[in-house]
């Protein structure tokens, strides 16, 4: 047989199949073939030497945001940099990035859910306008839909609702918990759980939720996975970087348009105000990113402050809130059978520069907080299957050949391959076609629009099907 491409004599790790040792990878036609301890052959139009490299499949990153108003393809650059095959956008939309995707996508496979919030000026909607907007998503290709409450929050009547159609229809939802209720914290994912009333609802990056506003970091940690527990219908992600993502946009009022904003200035001790903001960029406790260049960068201080008041407050920001205590419990805490609390590793990153699932898991497979196939099942294997992803997370025969291959010393990704096609080797970006991964509802309007698209059965996903599944097929 003659392969597409050999990896050869790398570490293969992969969770699935129990597999850490050598091994050569054979891909044809964008599927794994075979996985040999020794292929002699060089029947292949590339043979690629990966000794001493960390073999993995393509990383799955369950939570990203690709694109910004000024970001333009940056975020699926930095993607697949970072060594993410597949990723889920969680605001969109997705109009915009099934317009980017085929034409420069760099390879990379995208789901989106949709912004769903009615008006930031408004909390609430009728059932009738939520069924509204939620078709006009789907329809449109998106796999599901996002509640962005933490940010601009609904009613929890409004976000009940929200739930309850999604569940309806069979859809995706997350929720960035939070209503005019309670906050984007420990109390609003208490709220989250009630709301979602035993359905099936995934919630957002649950580190976030541990800053220590009502509680200190750890309390708050530890009330959030005995949370989960609790409540078996919820799946979750949570991310390693302690900066978070939000908008530096003020409102009539004088106050930020986000509550995260809101919460962040709280947080350090400044005022609600564009006086507090000011403290915060002179403090470097909140960093402006904008794109320079190709890829999207932080800027700190000074520059930071005058971009954002030169732009009328109009600019995305993160601030260093987030803590690595509460980051590293919520990645490694496991229940009484031994499975994960928390799903799966995400990064909220893509345009956001925070792509960091290698640079910052790696360091906890060395102090032992999981080992590397437990970090290969939280940042490849369930992140897939929790969308319903079967053929990606894993290196099983005649699965699709998204591979990752990390350099063990600089913990990085060296070389990244989508579908049986190079999309980066050592920093070279090679720009194939990328694809949505949509439900059947969104097929005809992607066909007609030449938009590169692959069908998800949800009812194959761990969001519906639950975890006992997902753990069964573990050989």
């Amino acid at each position: 047989m003659k392969y597409d491409i050999i990896l050869r004599g790398g570490t293969v790790v992969d969770s699935l199949n129990n597999i850490e040792g050598v091994y050569d990878i054979g891909i044809k036609d964008g599927k794994i073939i075979s996985i040999e301890k020794e292929n002699y052959t060089n029947n292949s139009d590339q043979v690629i030497d990966v000794r001493g490299k960390i073999v993995i499949p393509g990383l799955v990153d369950s939570h990203v945001h690709m694109v910004r108003p000024n970001s333009g393809v940056a975020g699926y650059r930095m993607l697949i940099r970072a060594g993410v095959t597949t990723a889920v956008d969680f605001r969109g939309p997705v109009e915009r990035i099934g317009k980017e995707i085929g034409k420069m996508g760099y390879g990379l496979n995208a789901a989106v859910l949709d912004c769903i919030s009615p008006d930031y000026d408004k909390s609430s909607a009728s059932r009738l306008e939520l069924n509204e907007k939620i078709s006009e998503s789907i329809n449109k290709g998106a796999l599901g839909v996002k509640i962005m409450g933490g940010h601009f929050p609904l009613t929890p009547e409004t976000t009940r609702d929200i739930i309850e159609i999604a569940n309806e229809k069979r859809i995706y939802v997350a929720f960035h918990a939070g209503t005019i209720n309670c906050g984007s914290d420990i109390e609003g994912m208490i709220e989250a759980m009630e709301l979602s009333n035993k359905l099936s609802l995934h919630l957002a990056h649950i580190n976030s939720y541990c800053r220590g506003l009502i509680e200190t970091p750890l309390e708050e940690a530890l009330i959030a996975i005995n949370l989960l527990k609790a409540n078996p219908n919820i799946v979750s992600e949570s991310y390693l970087s302690s900066l978070n993502g939000t908008s530096g946009e003020f409102n009539s009022d004088g106050l930020p348009k986000s509550h995260v904003t809101r919460n962040c200035l709280k947080k350090f001790g400044y005022e609600v105000s564009q006086s507090g903001m000011k403290k915060a960029f002179l403090d470097k406790k909140v960093a402006v990113y904008e794109k320079i260049g190709e890829e999207m960068e932080l800027i700190w201080g000074e520059e930071a402050f005058e971009l954002w008041n030169k732009s009328d407050t109009r600019v995305n920001i993160s601030f260093t809130i987030n803590s690595r205590m509460v980051a590293t419990l919520c990645a490694g805490e496991k229940d009484d059978k031994g499975r994960f609390v928390i799903d799966a590793l995400s990064t909220d990153g893509g345009a956001i520069p925070r792509n960091t699932t290698i640079e910052c898991g790696l360091p906890l497979v060395r102090f032992g907080i999981f080992t590397l196939k437990e970090f290969v099942w939280k940042a490849c294997y369930a992140p897939a299957q929790m969308f319903g992803f079967k053929n990606k997370g894993h290196l099983s025969y005649g699965a699709d050949a998204d591979i990752t291959v990390i350099d063990p010393k600089d913990e990085s990704a060296v070389i990244t391959i989508c579908n049986g096609k190079l999309s980066m080797i050592n920093g070279y970006l090679i720009n194939n076609s990328g694809k949505l991964m949509t439900t059947e509802m969104g097929a005809d309007y992607l066909r007609d629009r030449f938009i590169p698209y692959e069908i998800v059965d949800l009812e194959e996903s761990t969001f519906y099907s639950g975890r006992d599944r997902l753990y069964k097929n573990i050989k």
